[in-house]
């Protein structure tokens, strides 16, 4: 008995040894991005003063600068690891990673051990056995030693998006589920993304033993509403419909998954198990339910590419002279605006409708398909964002901030309450109606999720100081 429980230590120690270095890792090559872009900034924001000393820049002059600037810096300081299509992703195939890891390498181990070792053999001595709990006791001290070292690092930046997540991830390899859902909860309180919001419901499922709450359940219908094939959400989603008793219902979203999921999708001979288990068990027959599925499944791939040239376009497109090339992509938007409007529903499209838009420089109509994939989804912060910029395109130097653009930026901080740059810009506005109160309050809690190195942590601070009391 003392041998697995050994065993079970070791193993604990050796998926969280793991599992941070994946999530350090994760955020590695931004980070040296962000290190670089915080560097440039910086050098921007001293020669705006130099400039401003010299003459060269009139104090509004010198103002309306610093603000862009700064602007910049609050994406990049916030920006996140690179995402593409594969990289969203990544944390359900780390989840399926570390089962791996946490489950059959372990379980290969003991299977090597009864296939080749002496599990008959007699006990070791008991000073080796106490050597060895030693040495795991250590192991488990000095892993308790960094997470209190990254908890303490937490409480003197509470807006560290990151930090968040490492703990959690890390607290869930350890099988701290209730912990883990705490600290993806502070998470979630920061940014209210489809993959944060799924990690911690995640969490919570973990913590309640495979059962699904009713607060898990509805932060992940939340998340459906932001990303409609997140394959986490349908999954657990199913699973709270089969523990309430309704196995068609949760079919229903597992059948879909499974048609929406690639072939070497790492969850999918899971699904596909679980999916033919339930049927079997509530006598539900599958092939019209997969046929429907896979029809739909087409459907859907059918309009992401409805709007995209074909190949033969795009090769057509290298050949065409500059006009030419510039009515082709004129064409295309404008086959893409036709196609949104039978499928209005269609916020994806509405914000590579805008996209375009703002590529042709046609703000206007950039404004109207943003304000259309907020119509559709009005809680989806990236939506609101992208809306917002089109209000106020980077690189507008004005003294006032739009009306419009302040009025998004309030309800993205109702959405997220810690997102750097809604604070930002709503103590900007307080402080320019002469609301120092309010606009101290925004920034001070902006000032604390901002690394003290960072030339956004001085311009704050300068700012803050520069506030009548």
């Amino acid at each position: 008995m003392m041998l697995w429980i050994a065993i079970g230590l070791l193993t604990a120690l050796a998926v969280a040894a793991i599992a941070w270095p994946l999530r350090q890792a994760r955020g590695q090559a931004a980070a040296d991005r962000r290190d670089y872009g915080l560097e440039v900034y910086k050098a921007q924001l001293q020669e705006i003063e130099r400039d401003l000393s010299s003459g060269v820049l009139s104090a509004d002059q010198a103002s309306a600068a610093r603000l862009e600037v700064q602007r910049r810096l609050l994406a990049e300081s916030h920006r996140p690891p690179a995402a593409s299509g594969i990289a969203r992703g990544l944390p359900l195939y780390r989840a399926f990673g570390l089962a791996v890891i946490g489950g059959i390498l372990p379980l290969g181990a003991v299977m090597l051990y009864l296939a080749l070792g002496s599990p008959g053999a007699p006990d070791m001595p008991l000073v080796s056995r106490q050597a060895e709990f030693a040495a795991v006791a250590q192991g488990t001290e000095s892993l308790e030693t960094e997470i209190a070292s990254l908890r303490q690092r937490l409480t003197e930046q509470p807006g560290d998006l990151e930090g968040w997540l490492a703990l959690g991830e890390t607290l869930r390899a350890l099988e701290r589920y209730a912990d883990s859902a705490e600290a993806y909860r502070r998470a979630a309180h920061i940014s209210s993304d489809p993959d944060t919001l799924s990690a911690y419901a995640e969490a919570l499922i973990f913590a309640q033993n495979g059962t699904v709450p009713v607060e898990a359940s509805t932060i992940l219908t939340q998340v459906l509403e932001q990303a409609p094939g997140e394959p986490r959400a349908r999954y657990y989603l199913g699973i709270a419909e089969e523990q309430a008793g309704r196995p068609r219902e949760a079919l229903e979203y597992w059948v879909s998954l499974e048609a929406d999921s690639p072939p070497d999708a790492p969850w999918r001979a899971m699904l596909t198990a679980r999916i033919e288990k339930t049927a079997a068990e509530a006598g539900i027959p599958l092939a019209g339910m997969r046929a429907e599925a896979a029809e739909a499944a087409a459907a859907r791939r059918a309009r992401m590419t409805a709007s995209g040239p074909s190949q033969a376009e795009i090769e057509a497109a290298q050949q065409m002279s500059a006009e030419e090339r510039a009515a082709f992509v004129q064409s295309m938007v404008g086959r893409l605006a036709e196609r949104l409007k039978e499928q209005p529903e269609d916020v994806e499209g509405w914000l590579r409708l805008g996209r375009a838009y703002e590529v042709l420089n046609r703000r206007d109509d950039a404004i109207a398909a943003y304000g259309e994939a907020a119509r559709v989804a009005p809680d989806r912060v990236d939506v609101l964002l992208a809306q917002a910029h089109a209000q106020f395109p980077p690189g507008s130097f004005t003294g006032d901030l739009p009306a419009p653009f302040l009025a998004i930026m309030q309800r993205v901080q109702e959405l997220s309450p810690e997102h750097p740059e809604a604070l930002f810009f709503l103590g900007q506005a307080a402080a320019q109606s002469g609301d120092s109160a309010t606009a101290r309050r925004f920034w001070t809690r902006l000032l604390a999720a901002v690394p003290a190195d960072s030339p956004l942590h001085a311009e704050l601070t300068q700012r803050l100081n520069a506030l009548p009391n």
